[in-house]
């Protein structure tokens, strides 16, 4: 129980900075593209980021689902 609530933390406050960091990635892929620079590369890190931390936040709700799973039990 004690695992889950920990793995909850991290992985959720884990996700959201790289939710947040894709997107400014993104924004700055976004930028040298406009401005006709190489911008492949850093906007598929940008992609990778932000949908790793999506995955994050997923995965940290599984683990409050089972904390409230082992409460009602």
């Amino acid at each position: 129980m004690q695992q889950d609530k920990m793995l909850w933390l991290i992985k959720g406050v884990a996700g959201l900075l790289c939710v947040g960091f894709g997107l400014s990635v993104f924004g700055e892929a976004l930028s040298r593209k406009i401005s006709g620079e190489g911008w492949f590369w850093i906007g598929t890190l940008s992609l990778v980021l932000f949908n790793f931390g999506l995955c994050l936040m997923f995965d940290s709700h599984n683990h409050q689902l089972r904390m409230k799973q082992h409460k009602s039990d």
